[in-house]
């Protein structure tokens, strides 16, 4: 987990305290004022003004009178107040690529060839959170260097490969290629996939055409959580996955 889910977690028990807290004495509050026996209804109304400003004078009175409210209450700032600077950060990094034009191939727009692994990784994860759509890279990879991609958005729950499959041994061939490294996106939020039973044939097919060189095949699906951080899960022809990667925005 990242820095911002561990925080999201511990923010989320803390802020279901505080909800508990101040709810159930307002909770309390509202059906006696909807048993109250007036026939005219002031008094129903007037209990009901109060309920709406009780959150706030209860949130204040229980930091004065409860230690332990005061502490969920004050972390809960300290919180959030580190959730937003993660935020910043991630924004911080979609800001150094500049977005697709209009017809603009997505390996130019986000100059994907020449680009170290991890630096091809970031920008592909920028530029397919982006599209908010599939898209299928592939990378041809020597030494740790993308020296071939090619990429292909398609729609927003699916997409293929932009070349021929059948070619991709005389690529890794003729460029000494030691990695074929082929990304696509799922498009959630949460911070978790898996790949799909196409993903999985896909993966079993490509291996086949590659031959000797499907050992070399890498397939991998990047996902996003809440504040736009990066997964990277990888998955074999069988559907066995585990994490590739994992950006962190606290460094």
């Amino acid at each position: 987990m990242s820095r911002y889910e561990t925080l999201q977690a511990e923010l989320r028990k803390l802020r279901v305290r505080q909800a508990c807290a101040v709810m159930v004495p307002i909770a309390v509050a509202a059906l006696l004022a909807a048993h109250a026996d007036d026939t005219s209804g002031a008094r129903v109304w007037a209990a009901l003004a109060i309920l709406v400003a009780l959150p706030l004078i209860l949130h204040q009175l229980w930091r004065v009178t409860f230690p332990a409210y005061r502490a969920w209450s004050d972390r809960s700032s300290q919180v959030a107040a580190e959730i937003n600077d993660l935020r910043r950060r991630i924004a911080g990094v979609f800001e150094r690529y500049r977005e697709r034009q209009k017809g603009e191939l997505f390996k130019k727009a986000y100059d994907l060839n020449g680009r170290p692994v991890r630096e091809l990784e970031e920008a592909l994860s920028v530029g397919m959170y982006r599209e908010r759509r599939e898209v299928f890279v592939t990378a041809f990879v020597r030494a740790g260097v993308a020296v071939r991609v090619t990429a292909s958005i398609g729609s927003p729950l699916r997409c293929s490969a932009a070349d021929s499959p059948a070619r991709w041994r005389e690529h890794v061939e003729r460029l000494r290629c030691d990695e074929i490294r082929q990304y696509h996106n799922h498009p959630v939020h949460n911070g978790r996939t898996r790949p799909s039973p196409t993903d999985i044939r896909t993966s079993a097919s490509l291996k086949s055409l590659l031959g000797p060189s499907g050992s070399q095949l890498r397939s991998l699906i990047i996902c996003w959580n809440g504040i736009r951080e990066w997964k990277i899960f990888e998955h074999d022809e069988t559907g066995r996955t585990w994490l590739h990667f994992e950006f962190d925005a606290a460094g």
